[in-house]
């Protein structure tokens, strides 16, 4: 298959780089260095799923509530959105609705949905990028559903990396299946893959690469950390030994505290990510 046609914008310190197909931020660039890393190994040609990025999980997350959901993060981050005209110094935005995917696995009674994605950039300090999904329920049902930005930050080497914010949080472990309480500073050593119910401020440190990456969720109500470890990536076409340069933080609404949206009603989900010096 052809590569799609990517969309780029570039500034003084940034670059940013998206595709239609899935409403796709891929990369985001500050001073040269990724702060949102895509896979080298990525397939563009939309034939599967982008490896990195912010890849759009909705209307269920993983497998879904019921664990047998396919495909895995839900029909929209391999459906090609629409353009949709930018507001209030928007860079892009997209649109997609239940009636776009209506040839996939949503079955025709469940409630109709629409979207609205959008990226937009400031640099007035730090730079700082906002990722927001907006979800609207056109039905006359109540709307279930969940959803996630499924982050990608890169970093110099994950297991030097400290994921502050989080301390004292419940999470599920989805590596081992049981529930524990995150003591101290979080850092990766292995497969994780972790859903705490909190949403709020985390601080991803990065001392090898000499930044800090701030997350500040926004209408979520859990915050999934996720990296496959060299065992599990060791299988991964699209990642092998890229599994050292990323983390995933992810701005996310699952399971139990998933989002229930009214007929009529509007729910926004998004993140803005600041990238600063360590010093600052």
């Amino acid at each position: 298959m052809a590569a799609l046609t990517p969309r780029t914008h570039q500034t003084d310190r940034s670059v940013l780089v998206a595709y239609d197909f899935g409403a796709h931020l891929t990369q985001w660039r500050v001073d040269g260095k990724p702060v949102i890393w895509c896979s080298p190994a990525a397939v563009l040609d939309g034939s599967s799923a982008m490896r990195g990025g912010v890849p759009i999980c909705f209307p269920w997350f993983a497998a879904g509530r019921t664990a047998d959901r396919s495909p895995s993060h839900g029909l929209v981050r391999t459906a090609t959105w629409r353009s949709a005209d930018p507001r209030d110094g928007e860079v892009w935005a997209w649109v997609l609705t239940s009636d776009d995917v209506a040839d996939g696995p949503m079955a025709p009674h469940e409630t109709p949905f629409e979207l609205r994605y959008a990226v937009s950039l400031t640099e007035v300090d730090e730079p700082a990028l906002h990722v927001a999904l907006s979800i609207s329920n056109p039905g006359s049902e109540p709307l279930e559903v969940e959803a996630a930005l499924h982050t990608y930050l890169g970093v110099s080497d994950v297991r030097q990396v400290q994921v502050l914010g989080l301390e004292e949080a419940g999470y599920l472990d989805k590596v081992t299946g049981g529930r524990a309480v995150q003591r101290g500073t979080l850092r990766i050593d292995g497969e994780t893959d972790r859903v705490y119910d909190r949403s709020g401020v985390v601080r991803v440190l990065d001392s090898g690469g000499d930044r800090e990456v701030h997350v500040h969720p926004e209408g979520a109500t859990q915050t999934v950390v996720w990296n496959p470890g060299a065992d599990k990536a060791a299988h991964m076409a699209d990642v092998g030994d890229g599994w050292r340069s990323f983390v995933c933080i992810e701005t996310a609404a699952t399971g139990e505290l998933g989002l229930t949206i009214t007929p009529g009603q509007r729910r926004e989900i998004g993140c803005v990510l600041q990238a600063r010096s360590p010093h600052v």
